[in-house]
């Protein structure tokens, strides 16, 4: 690995890296750009290596432990992690922040394809290699979550966040949904985008085929109607299908589930947005596994 001093935004390295930044690229090349320190250290906790660092000039001392993963990680190696040592324009030209970035990289994309429920396979070997052998809809993995037209790459984010932290399985990513890979929805995220596995693409009727092949019910969220959350048999294996908030979900979604929850809540009041609900539905589930709860 030699470092490279790259002072112009025109050079092509930079200029095809800041391609990333729009979506169509990102799915054309299959890979996104994490920015700042504390998601690039996300992905090295979990070893996923980048495949590019882009550091501004005069912060060398960012790289160490960058390249100590790299060697440690039994994968590429640090032999074949491109690194750039970057002005603050060209910074600047890659960030989505505006200012005070200080590291930037390039991961491959992260999500596997769905074979089937109840077993993943990885969509590269990056992502098989942070993620092992996890399996959507196995005994004990918790609820697979599903979006579909969840537009807002904030919600979206929050939610891929929330279903790491209480145990989902994995994150199924339908038609209308907002880009995971976009700088808004990684950041909320908090990078949690590095622990969970991502599925893209699963429309909807493919989707309920899978669920039912293996046997797993389809829940879905209603604030006028429903059982309370608190009564919904929540302990077991499922699909919990969110959409937008102002549309829901799929009508074929809607028919197919099978339990329908509500959140209760005091009167005259807005409902939860879709990040907030879907947590707290999250959060009820995780409660009943761990407290042995069966309806």
């Amino acid at each position: 690995m030699q470092p490279k001093q790259i002072s112009s935004t025109s050079n092509a390295i930079i200029k095809e890296a800041a391609r990333l930044k729009r979506k169509r690229s990102r799915h054309e090349s299959r890979l996104f750009l994490v920015e700042g320190e504390d998601l690039l250290d996300a992905a090295l906790a979990r070893g996923i290596l980048p495949r590019q660092v882009f550091v501004l000039e005069g912060h060398g001392k960012l790289l160490p432990h960058v390249l100590r993963a790299a060697d440690g990680s039994g994968g590429r190696g640090a032999a074949a992690l491109e690194v750039c040592f970057c002005s603050e324009p060209v910074m600047a030209k890659l960030s989505e922040l505006g200012s005070g970035t200080r590291v930037i990289a390039t991961f491959s994309f992260l999500d596997r394809k769905l074979a089937a429920l109840g077993g993943g396979e990885a969509q590269g070997g990056v992502a098989g290699e942070a993620e092992g052998e996890a399996e959507p809809g196995r005994d004990g993995m918790g609820p697979l979550l599903y979006l579909s037209g969840t537009s807002d790459p904030g919600n979206v984010g929050t939610l891929v966040r929330s279903a790491a932290s209480l145990g989902a399985s994995g994150v199924a990513i339908g038609p209308g949904t907002a880009d995971c890979y976009s700088p808004k929805a990684l950041r909320a995220t908090m990078g949690a985008i590095f622990q969970i596995p991502i599925y893209l693409g699963i429309e909807p009727v493919d989707l309920i085929s899978r669920a039912r092949a293996a046997g797993m019910d389809i829940l879905r969220a209603d604030p006028h109607a429903g059982v309370a959350l608190w009564d919904g048999d929540l302990a077991g294996n499922f699909i919990l299908a969110l959409g937008s908030e102002r549309e829901g979900i799929p009508p074929e979604l809607m028919a197919a589930a099978s339990t329908t929850v509500r959140i209760p809540q005091l009167a005259a009041t807005e409902s939860m947005n879709v990040a907030m609900a879907g947590t707290t539905i999250l959060y009820e589930a995780l409660r009943q596994r761990m407290a042995g709860i069966s309806h």
